[in-house]
């Protein structure tokens, strides 16, 4: 099969009014086409000092919305779980977690696999660069304790664990995990359960994309996987492990100001999927961290992965909750999480914290209303 590349052309830039990105030499301006939004609210700092915050995962309560929680990732220290107010329910010091996924539902059973066993349960999954594998917990919703549930950790065989994702095939019902290394590299595993609570795993495929990778995030309804080259672009491959990986689309491409750039400016960090709370796999949107000039992208769900806009998050002087600068991870659902969340909620690391008085803190993480950057960039 022929590989065909949608490339996308950048549009004009200005000076962009926020601190100087974290990349020695990279650009400091934005898409003449930039909105602004603010966060709604922030998460408590991270124990980590430096650059120590990294990635979200959200998991919604369907029962109870406004008990959802968020599960991210401290990489000097472990996991941490927040509730909506920014409150930590749970942590742990598991090791230098980098990435983390969550899904929800994965039947796991006992009793030998007896099917009226078979227990709906919350999958976490995290890279552990102390331990150089891949940590899988299962999340208790009423208490956000997160419990190892494999019969013995994945090893990733890389020398430096970094992002992650999971993928849940609308095919066959089956779970994987994708994890990469900062040498480009990026591997499959199927996790399956072992009939006695646990969960086993086999390694499914391992290539390249080319040069430092993070940012991950798939697509369970439409089968695809989305894998940002920080110094390149973003790539979307099939995520079934039978599909090529030398078959892949790109979606947009660094170099925002050049003549050939597309709208991101490196490094490409955190990925993140809006999918329709109905269900509908043609609707929804793909966002990415252009972490160079602390900017959002987002682009059409479907192909050809139409560029729709691109949003800074600035301070909010209401509340007191400073801007978003240096971003790393990011993950965004649809579901309504209560009047503060009526069209779901975007989570971004703030890779520059800072007190009201301006004083720097420790790094944490952000919440913004979905619906003002719906708002703000004219989205369906």
């Amino acid at each position: 099969m022929t590989l065909r590349l949608f490339y996308v052309l950048s549009s004009a830039i200005v000076a962009l009014p926020l601190a100087a990105c974290g990349n020695e030499g990279g650009p400091t301006s934005v898409s003449s086409d930039a909105v602004s939004v603010v966060p709604t609210a922030e998460t408590v700092p991270v124990a980590g000092d430096k650059d120590a915050a990294d990635d979200p995962a959200i998991w919604v309560d369907s029962d109870d919305p406004t008990k959802s929680l968020i599960i991210a990732t401290d990489k000097k220290t472990g996991l941490i779980v927040y509730d909506l107010s920014g409150a930590i329910v749970y942590q742990n010091s598991d090791g230098r977690m980098n990435n983390v996924d969550v899904r929800a539902g994965y039947p796991i059973t006992t009793d030998n696999g007896n099917p009226d066993t078979a227990t709906p349960t919350i999958i976490v999954a995290a890279t552990n660069r102390t331990s150089k594998t891949i940590a899988v917990y299962a999340l208790n919703p009423s208490t956000g304790v997160l419990s190892d549930i494999m019969v013995e950790p994945i090893p990733s065989n890389m020398d430096d664990p970094y992002g992650l994702c999971l993928y849940r095939s609308a095919v066959n019902g089956k779970l994987y995990v994708y994890a990469n290394d900062k040498d480009g590299t990026v591997s499959q595993w199927q996790l399956y359960d072992n009939g006695i609570g646990q969960l086993r795993y086999t390694i499914q495929r391992i290539w390249t994309v080319g040069s430092q990778t993070e940012g991950c995030v798939a697509d369970d309804a439409n089968g695809v996987v989305y894998i940002g080259e920080e110094n390149a672009g973003v790539w979307r491959y099939g995520a079934e492990p039978k599909d090529s990986f030398n078959e892949r689309t790109s979606v947009d491409k660094t170099g925002l100001g050049n003549a050939r750039g597309g709208h991101l400016s490196a490094d490409v960090e955190g990925l993140a999927l809006y999918a329709d709370t109905n269900g509908n796999p043609d609707a929804g949107y793909l966002i990415a961290s252009s972490q160079g000039n602390h900017t959002f992208v987002v682009y059409d769900r479907v192909l050809p992965h139409a560029y729709r806009g691109t949003f800074q998050i600035g301070e909010n002087e209401s509340n007191g909750t400073d801007g978003v600068q240096d971003t790393d991870g990011i993950d965004v659902i649809s579901a309504p999480l209560g009047p503060a969340y009526p069209a779901g909620l975007l989570v971004v690391q703030d890779g520059e914290n800072t007190d009201p008085d301006g004083s720097k803190v420790n790094q944490n993480f952000k919440l913004v209303s979905w619906a003002d950057v719906a708002e703000a960039l004219n989205l369906d």
